[in-house]
């Protein structure tokens, strides 16, 4: 075989290995700068604003569409043939999704979904994996009320600290969970809302993009309670009165939704039929996969694709037919 046809094969099989399925959903959270001495569990929820132009840029040149979760949802209902879509969908309501995304899509005529929490633009939020961030960044040692001891000597140390007490706090009870945090760390001092300013969304912000056509604005309920640790009623109060509350400010119904903590540790069957039963469009988890059109038939849980400082759009399209992800 010439050197030339084994060149043609090659990239043959690296544009192959892109994007299986009919479309990749993307999953982010952030779209901010990275900052010095802060911990990969928080850092790794960030793109910064040139990966995501570059990312987007580069999807284009290989060919790629960008479409909303409506489309998508049309393209399943009606079974259209088509390949290489993408959907961008960002999860919780951080600024910075308004800061620095949002210009970004605008300019490339990109839409997007913004999956809302409602206690972040109510400054109820309690983003607790921040302000333990910045206890374990600005101390040596940290001395919990139940006696243990954590060093934070070291940037090693303070990651297996916050790593460590994070265990703890994602245990805690979903509805006596701001109890149970003053509970651990009776010897500080700490205003659990005062992230809230300087890392949500606010309503002003949120009734601009939902104006946008290329905005999607969904619900992601009003706390972020994991829904396996709440009862049939209370999941139905969280993701009810959060959709009721965005639709009240935007005046536009709510017809997607992402669950808050979406894997198979925290959602499965009794979640699924019961978000289900409200009548989204589409839903939305974190477990990894891309979408065929054998998801028409699941529309309560979507599978999405984490997207990462250090993503490769090579590695995705690996996931092949035999990897259809659905419960």
């Amino acid at each position: 075989m010439t050197s030339y046809l084994i060149d043609r094969l090659s990239k043959l099989q690296y544009v192959n290995n892109y994007f299986s399925g009919i479309a990749t959903i993307f999953m982010l959270h952030r779209v901010s700068a990275f900052e010095k001495n802060k911990l990969p569990p928080n850092e790794n929820m960030k793109v910064s604003s040139e990966f995501l132009e570059k990312f987007i840029t580069d999807l284009k040149s290989q060919g790629y569409e960008f479409i909303s979760l409506d489309i998508l949802h049309e393209i399943l209902q009606k079974g259209k043939d088509v390949e290489k879509q993408i959907v961008f969908t960002l999860d919780d309501g951080y600024l910075d999704n308004y800061t620095h995304a949002y210009p970004i899509f605008k300019k490339h005529n990109v839409p997007f979904t913004i999956y809302i929490t409602t206690s972040f633009p109510e400054k109820s939020a309690i983003l607790w994996w921040y302000i333990l961030e910045d206890l374990i960044v600005e101390n040596k040692e940290i001395l919990l009320s139940n006696g243990e001891k954590y060093s934070c000597k070291t940037y090693e140390d303070k990651i297996k600290t916050f790593m460590a007490i994070r265990e703890k706090i994602i245990t805690f009870s979903q509805t006596h969970f701001l109890a149970q945090l003053n509970e651990l760390f009776l010897d500080y001092k700490i205003d659990w809302f005062s992230k809230n300013k300087e890392l949500c969304l606010n309503w002003e912000h949120i009734i601009e993009l939902s104006k946008d056509e290329l905005c999607t604005i969904a619900g992601h309920t009003k706390n972020h309670y994991s829904l396996n640790q709440l009862s049939i009623d209370e999941i139905k109060f969280e993701i009810i009165g959060a959709n009721r509350m965005i639709e009240e400010k935007i005046g536009t119904k709510i017809e997607h939704f992402a669950y808050p903590f979406g894997s198979k540790r925290e959602i499965n069957r009794r979640e699924f039929n019961l978000v289900k039963s409200l009548g989204f469009k589409t839903t939305t988890t974190t477990r990894t996969g891309n979408i065929y059109f054998e998801h028409k038939n699941h529309l309560e849980c979507l599978p999405r694709i984490m997207l990462t400082e250090n993503f490769d759009i090579r590695n995705i399209g690996r996931i092949r037919k035999t990897r259809v992800v659905t419960i």
